[in-house]
């Protein structure tokens, strides 16, 4: 009979509040202080991106529009703790081409990433986080990947790329192992060759072929099952995948003595815990004191029992607990973690936010009124921070399990282990059956901050390597040009459109920093020195922080996602035009997304002694002015070009050295800056992207025109207004005054969104944006009502409204609507 555990014995403690009860035991006292340690020391940051659309699929030139999210702590409060996010646009080759800063204000902050025109098809994969996120054991960084297409090659289809021979299947016991004469509840999940979940079904037998228990996949390869292991025996899973493979596949071997506990929470307004001893274990530690540890969202419940029945039992209220993982954990009186087990709470305690129309149906380019409301589970208005796409569903239909969401990334995946498949299928209608799958996949691959053992025995490390970030720093030293430092003069920064002016000193050796300015990347200062020594002086500025390697991506989830050629082929039907706006008289040219502006000619400055239009391949300034350097930016851009340590040089650019063969090496490109020849082998890394108006790669016929030296190719780069690389060196624009542009914060591009007049006719382009609407800065009143509005586009069907965010207090909310167009 179980024995049911007296509710009386629970001591509740909130790290959030730091309301701390004091209990007499000595192992649970000491694991609550080593957790209140590790949470109050190391407090945890996470970020999360909306993008303008639902599904990750865009072609070449348009723009990928996102708003960011960063929170703090277990209870997902908006993050007062870093002050800057880093995004990076990461290529095929893990190389950075695109990265940006952005200034957080209350855990919010929003930018965009322009996709060149001659961008490759393919995977591409967009990185965010803080410096404080880089102290984590495994930085839990945000990646999204998006598959590029291209109206150049939209037949091209992406090879798919196999995991393993066959498929594997592993098994996972309740509380970590099978124990003799205790029933289990084992989970288990299959993994096709792809790398992704496959139904598989089958049966569990023993050593003597006696069959004990059937196998059936539930959803994307992982169920369920239990049985009673017997002492002595051994048991394996004969089984079949949905490919027709079959396999035998051995089970965990049984254990003849131990103690385990299952948790169950099926009923969605308790949670059920229990401890269960076989005899053998039971009786070798009758009477000992247990202590059960149930941690949650920064707070934790610690009982202590005797293990006087071979099984107890605890019954907790549901709605004590935050949406979120729950993670329960029995030590015994010595403090040894003996058995853990991770659930998946939900409950009625996220946002609810109400979105309605003015219509149920609209026109083709008719104006369309969007009222929303935010309200906590109390029913009270909250203020809060969301993002709003609005997207034409009848082009590319949205999988709604498939979707990243702040729902399933803030509360599930950011937390556990490896790729989760269709995470917003345990959110989007929440049932019995998706109840059932979630805990399937918390026993499949669950994932623990912290290891009691290692926290309870002192070896989980919180010493904090980087600092939040909150804004930024311009240093550098001032030396004359001799290389002779220029120390204890006095200098003055002042922003060139206005501004604060701040003053400071060199050090001895003629360095100088001014801390805690935060300006926009495209603003210019001026830096006045006043020293005589000043004259001929040059001024060096520090290069921003190296941010953390990039990680080789998953190959499970890199794959290139052939509905990115919808759109482009969708675009590539479309016919150029002009769409007259009310906005003005600028006329607009609009293909799909991809909004041009007003027509430009096709000439550029250039410094290429052929003049412009004489290249093989132009790469302009804005495709790579956020990127870190400009041969992370152009390697994936440049055609037939391979780069060595900055050094580029045509692929086809072989040569071979030595006697009797020799060794291959590749002939480094002549560079040319601003018509200067800077000669070969030139590290171009050394130039500031931000200062690059154009790079000309130039062979053949069109390199000819530099003689001999041309013969390997030519790179010519033309500064902005030829200033050449001004952020590693600023000379004196007259004596003992510089000027510089460093690079800070990203400023976001505004979203283009056409208004028509209500007499307007339909026009002459056929409006057929695949994002509608996209608005990142909605904000509740104190009543929590916000309201927006947009026009439709030409696309006839379905429009679907996507609203995501938080309020101040961290509670997290998303809703869809949808409406029609006819």
């Amino acid at each position: 009979m179980k024995k049911i555990l007296a509710i009386a014995a629970i001591f509740m403690f909130s790290f959030q509040t730091l309301a701390f009860c004091q209990s007499d035991n000595s192992v649970s006292a000491n694991a609550v202080s080593k957790l209140k340690a590790l949470i109050n020391d190391h407090i945890i940051e996470k970020a999360y991106l909306q993008f303008d659309r639902p599904y990750a699929y865009y072609v070449a030139g348009e723009i990928v529009y996102f708003k960011a999210y960063v929170t703090m702590g277990e209870r997902h409060e908006p993050s007062g703790l870093s002050g800057i996010l880093h995004v990076d646009l990461i290529g095929k080759n893990d190389v950075s081409m695109q990265s940006i800063s952005l200034l957080l204000n209350n855990g919010t902050a929003w930018g965009d990433f322009k996709l060149p025109d001659t961008l490759q098809k393919g995977s591409y994969r967009i990185r965010a986080y803080t410096e404080w996120m880089r102290n984590e054991k495994n930085p839990n960084f945000f990646e999204q990947y998006i598959s590029v297409s291209s109206l150049n090659n939209v037949n091209r289809m992406a090879e798919a790329v196999k995991q393993s021979a066959q498929p594997n299947l592993q098994f996972f016991p309740e509380g970590g192992n099978l124990i003799t004469d205790i029933r289990s509840k084992i989970a288990f999940k299959a993994i096709g060759t792809d790398g992704l979940g496959i139904n598989v079904k089958g049966i569990v037998i023993d050593n003597d072929k006696k069959e004990v228990a059937k196998i059936t996949s539930a959803h994307l390869g992982m169920g369920m099952f239990d049985f009673i292991p017997e002492e002595g025996k051994s048991y394996k899973a004969k089984v079949v995948f949905a490919d027709g493979t079959q396999s035998t596949v051995d089970l965990p071997a049984v254990e003849s003595k131990g103690i385990t506990l299952s948790v169950n929470n099926d009923d969605p307004n308790k949670v059920s815990i229990e401890i269960k001893a076989n005899r053998a274990y039971y009786k070798e530690n009758i009477s000992k004191e247990l202590n059960l540890l149930i941690y949650w969202a920064g707070s934790i419940r610690t009982v202590t029992t005797k293990l006087d029945n071979e099984v107890l039992g605890l019954d907790l209220p549901s709605n004590i607990f935050r949406t979120g993982i729950l993670q329960v954990t029995l030590l015994s009186q010595t403090g040894e973690p003996l058995s853990e087990r991770l659930a998946f709470i939900q409950n009625q305690d996220l946002l609810n936010l109400n979105i309605t129309s003015n219509k149920q149906a609209y026109n083709k380019r008719e104006n369309v009124q969007l009222n929303f409301n935010a309200k906590n589970k109390d029913g009270n208005a909250v203020n809060g921070s969301f993002s709003v796409s609005v997207i034409d569903e009848s082009k590319i239909l949205v999988d709604e399990n498939a979707e990243n969401t702040i729902l399933s990334y803030l509360l599930l995946t950011s937390d556990l282990k490896g790729h989760i498949e269709k995470p917003n299928y345990y959110f989007a209608d929440v049932t019995k059956d998706t109840r059932k799958d979630l805990d399937a996949l918390m026993l499949t691959q669950g994932f623990r901050r912290f290891v009691w053992k290692e926290l309870l025995n002192d070896n989980t490390n919180t010493a904090a390597t980087f600092n939040p970030e909150k804004s930024i720093d311009i240093s550098g030293e001032l030396k004359t040009k001799s290389g002779i430092p220029i120390g204890n003069c006095k200098i003055t920064l002042i922003a060139a459109d206005g501004g604060p002016v701040l003053t400071g000193e060199t050090d001895t050796q003629g360095k100088f920093r001014f801390s805690n300015v935060v300006f926009l990347s495209d603003t210019r200062f001026i830096l006045k020195t006043q020293s005589s020594s000043g004259k001929n002086a040059v001024l060096t500025f520090d290069n921003p922080a190296v941010g953390p390697a990039i990680t080789p991506g998953s190959s499970i989830i890199s794959k290139y996602n052939a509905n990115a050629d919808i759109l482009a082929s969708l675009q590539n039907n479309q016919q150029p035009g002009v769409l007259t706006a009310s906005n003005g008289s600028k006329n607009i040219y609009l293909k799909n997304d991809k909004v041009i502006g007003p027509k430009r000619s096709y000439s550029y400055r250039s410094s290429n002694l052929g003049g412009p239009g004489h290249a093989d391949q132009v790469i302009l300034g804005d495709q790579i002015a956020n990127s870190p350097t400009i041969s992370a930016a152009i390697n994936g851009l440049a055609h037939g070009l391979l780069f060595n340590s900055g050094v580029p040089s045509l692929a086809t650019g072989m040569t071979i050295s030595g006697q009797g063969g020799g060794t291959q090496g590749l002939v480094p490109m002549l560079v040319i800056v601003d018509g200067t020849n800077m000669g070969r082998g030139v590290n171009i890394d050394n130039f500031n992207p931000g200062s690059v108006e154009a790079v000309e790669i130039l062979k053949g016929a069109n390199a000819a025109i530099y003689g001999v030296e041309g013969g390997q190719g030519v790179m010519v780069i033309t500064t902005r207004q030829g200033v050449l690389n001004d952020q590693i060196v600023s000379k004196e624009m007259s004596p003992g005054i510089f000027s510089f542009e460093p690079k800070g914060f990203y400023k976001a591009r505004e979203f283009y969104s056409p208004r028509y007049e209500a007499n307007q006719p339909s026009g002459n382009l056929p409006d057929q944006r695949t994002t509608i609407f996209w608005k990142p800065d909605v904000s509740t009143d104190a009543d929590g009502n916000a309201s927006f509005n947009f026009f439709n586009a030409d696309g006839t069907g379905t429009y679907r409204v996507e609203i995501e965010g938080f309020d101040t207090k961290g509670n997290l909310g998303r809703q869809v609507y949808r409406y029609k167009v006819q």
